[in-house]
């Protein structure tokens, strides 16, 4: 009894069939991957297969960067089958990204036959090494008998917060071996704990002035589902929130009057954003993460931090926290709400107010910036105004997936949203996961409308995507914001003031001399694909694309502001 409770009974199975049974009993429909010989025990396992549908990617990056997107949008891990050290290396560039972002992904690769491993044959290679530094732990499976309880851990570690992908190499062996093997039966896992110490996070909250009390909201809000519960707080105590630096969900409604927008990436600008308040309650991890040294810290002196974290690790794990508990946010912010009831609801609504009138006063002024953007002198549109027309022209609800590294700025400014979840960002920076990612969350999310708002060079990291997209007829549409150039670079060098900050053209950062004509380029996919050279034109083409639910590339002109 108690070992039919530990295990399915065992049968004579090969190693392939215990990873189908593992995929099907972990809600695993969709295997993303490109195969090669070191797969195809699991491809001959596949065949006649009506349980699982085999994504075909024509590059490994795209296909890690489409299970990341689909993870993201169904909330469980993933699964990802790479072809040996080859093809691990192809993906690592969008590992990198689900690292970053603690994407739960199953990512998996074939190994050589472990009998002449030793003669250190073609296509084999150490690919747990490889994985190593991408992922939460690597394994390589030793024996057919321990595929099961290896993959079973891999599907429980990356779905445990932190949330993250694993990595476990296949040997071809114990993929074809046949034999009574038994397949561990899956867990009931309960993670919705509320910390002890609530009453003291209570009371530290109402001891601080109201108006000198914010949260900085991280991914694990998104995570754990805990939007509704943080507005919930957050209108109770009259709070700002903002979201960290570096993020790739939202996880506020960004049209909420006590929403304070994205905390910057420059230490000193958020230090000056920090500099007021007395207490800061942080939900989740690295909401501090900037980018570029300075000779100071983020967070100022003196600032008390609240830390509330699912994961233990994250506790005062770089800045000093005077009360961390560990807990799941959502179930927390809920259980709070009773403990936060005395509040003075007329200041409360005083505050709300006021933020109000802040972030109003925060969107008059991009818009304003949007009206005095002009065409450079060659009549391409500035990418503000371009932004905002696109935005605008977006039906509520959209799906939109930015890696516009760029232009983030002034998506994250016009991006007016109720329901956050319905955006996605990449953490990592690695360029090529958007397009990809959107495929994946279209797929997660039973082929709905995705945007994704990529830059040019975002967009040459993986067009071979668009080969997928079309094959599996998704309805995502690529507005791509054509600057003919690596633009961000060219910033970054500006505040550098190297020696070539002043030049013209700057070493390596200019897409021209060839020009890529990216129209061409998404129609020898297979994609529609239109060049859009004016404000006018964006909503219409952008419209036009979500009605006719196809893959659709609009290459969008526009210019690259002076810098420096």
């Amino acid at each position: 009894m108690i070992g039919a409770m530990m295990t399915t009974m065992s049968q004579l199975r090969s190693g392939a069939g215990v990873l189908l049974e593992i995929l099907e009993t972990e809600h695993v429909r969709h295997i993303f991957g490109n195969p090669g010989t070191t797969e195809l025990p699991l491809m001959n396992a596949l065949a006649g297969e009506d349980r699982f549908h085999y994504v075909l990617a024509l590059h490994e990056s795209v296909a890690a960067g489409m299970a990341d997107g689909y993870a993201q949008a169904t909330g469980r891990p993933s699964f990802l089958n790479l072809h040996t050290a080859t093809g691990l290396g192809n993906a690592m560039g969008n590992l990198s990204n689900s690292w970053a972002t603690g994407t739960p992904m199953v990512v998996t690769a074939g190994q050589q036959d472990r009998r002449h491993l030793l003669a250190e044959p073609f296509l084999s290679g150490n690919l747990t090494g490889m994985a190593a530094g991408l992922v939460k732990w690597a394994h390589e499976v030793h024996q057919t008998a321990d595929l099961g309880p290896v993959l079973r851990r891999a599907f429980h570690d990356a779905a445990s917060p932190p949330t993250g992908p694993v990595f476990v190499s296949m040997p071809m062996d114990v993929l074809q071996d046949q034999g009574d093997f038994a397949v561990p039966a899956p867990s009931r896992i309960e993670r919705r704990a509320v910390p002890a110490a609530l009453a003291d996070l209570a009371s530290a909250i109402l001891a601080t002035p109201r108006a000198r009390f914010a949260v900085v909201a991280g991914d694990e809000v998104a995570h754990s589902g805990a939007t509704g519960a943080l507005v919930a707080v957050a209108e109770r105590l009259g709070c700002r929130v903002y979201g960290p630096a570096m993020h790739s969900r939202l996880v506020f409604p960004t049209a909420h009057p006590l929403w304070a927008g994205a905390l910057p990436p420059d230490a000193e600008q958020m230090r000056a954003h920090l500099a007021g308040l007395h207490t800061v309650l942080l939900i989740g991890s690295r909401a501090f993460m900037t980018f570029g040294y300075r000779d100071t810290w983020p967070v100022p002196p003196g600032l008390r931090l609240l830390h509330l974290s699912p994961a233990a690790e994250d506790l005062g794990r770089t800045y000093p926290t005077s009360l961390g508990l560990v807990g799941d946010p959502r179930a927390t912010l809920e259980a709070l709400m009773p403990l936060l009831s005395g509040v003075d609801k007329t200041e409360t609504r005083e505050l709300i107010r006021t933020a109000g009138a802040q972030a109003g006063e925060r969107l008059a002024g991009i818009r304003e910036r949007a009206r005095a953007a002009r065409p450079d002198e060659e009549g391409r549109m500035h990418p503000l105004p371009a932004i905002q027309a696109l935005l605008a022209a977006l039906p509520p609800e959209t799906m939109v997936v930015d890696e516009g590294v760029t232009n983030d700025p002034y998506v994250r400014a016009f991006h007016q949203v109720r329901t956050p979840d319905r955006f996605l960002y990449s953490r990592g920076g690695g360029l090529g996961w958007g397009l990809p990612a959107a495929m994946g969350v279209s797929l997660g999310r039973d082929r709905e409308p995705v945007v994704a708002v990529v830059g040019d060079g975002s967009f040459l990291y993986s067009p071979q995507a668009l080969w997928t997209a079309v094959r599996e007829n998704l309805p995502v549409v690529a507005v791509v914001m054509n600057n003919r150039g690596y633009l961000i670079l060219q910033r970054f060098l500006a505040e550098m003031r190297g020696p070539s900050a002043g030049a013209a053209p700057r070493v390596g950062m200019h897409i021209t001399d060839p020009s890529v004509d990216l129209v061409s380029v998404a129609r020898g996919f297979g994609a529609a694909a239109f060049r859009v050279g004016s404000l006018p034109e964006i909503g219409a083409a952008v419209q036009a694309a979500l009605a006719a639910a196809l893959p659709t590339v609009l290459d969008v002109q526009v210019a690259a502001p002076p810098v420096g």
